[in-house]
């Protein structure tokens, strides 16, 4: 991901794992900005928006987690 502000939303659970890089990210429910880097992660719940401040350019993987039937 390039620098910049980014608006994400998502149907399933996610799991954002940051390989390397540095972004601040706005979970649903807060109010403060949390910043990850290299090696950490975050968990977004199902049916929400989050928002991303990308400081640099960033790897991650995202993993979503679909609901149990």
């Amino acid at each position: 991901m390039l620098p910049g502000d980014y608006e994400f939303s998502t149907a399933d659970k996610e799991i954002m794992e940051i390989l390397s890089g540095e972004l601040d990210v706005l979970l649903p429910g807060t109010t403060a900005w949390q910043c990850v880097k290299g090696g950490e992660a975050f968990e977004v719940p199902a049916d929400a928006a989050f928002s991303l401040k990308v400081k640099s350019v960033t790897d991650y993987c995202c993993s979503y987690i679909p609901a149990a039937d």
